[in-house]
């Protein structure tokens, strides 16, 4: 997702305004994409959810289970019909530099997809005062609709990852 930050033609350096801008900036930090592709590879976990999340959070919108589930259910059936199919075929495409680039390509487009229905949602969602706070919340939010939140080195990587969230500029 590097390709993304360099897709995008985003500098980290721009007002953050967007959940694009900021998912951008977030993911060309290597802790958060290393963290971010560790919860997708080990708990099937939606990197552009964990991003909307610390979106969010610093924004002051506070994530409740119901407002989750919300969020879910809108990114989860283009992840499922074209992030994951897509992703499926780029990998087994590796080597094939031309078919590989252009699958790279479309995944990128297919994830932009989902941050703009996600995006969508957000805008309908008056934020409260920014606390500090908030992004770790929407991050345990997330994680405990979707795996067991009580191992020990996933709260920790969850407290990283919010950590490094606030740390965007």
């Amino acid at each position: 997702m590097n390709e993304k930050f360099s897709a995008g033609g985003n500098s980290p350096k721009q007002t953050l305004s967007t959940l694009w801008e900021f998912a951008l900036a977030a993911y060309a930090a290597p802790i958060i994409q290393r963290h971010c592709l560790y919860l997708q590879d080990h708990y099937q976990m939606d990197v552009n959810m964990l991003l909307a999340a610390g979106f969010c959070g610093r924004n002051g919108l506070m994530w409740t289970e119901p407002f989750c589930r919300i969020l879910i259910n809108i990114a989860a059936p283009i992840r499922e019909q074209y992030i994951l199919p897509i992703r499926a075929l780029r990998l087994e495409a590796y080597g094939s530099d031309g078919l590989y680039t252009a699958l790279k390509k479309a995944e990128i487009e297919a994830e932009r997809i989902e941050i703009s229905s996600l995006a969508a949602e957000l805008a309908k969602q008056v934020a409260g005062d920014v606390d500090r706070t908030d992004v770790a919340n929407n991050l345990l939010v997330y994680a405990a609709l979707e795996v067991d939140i009580n191992q020990a080195n996933l709260q920790l990587m969850l407290a990283e990852l919010a950590a490094k969230f606030l740390e965007i500029s």
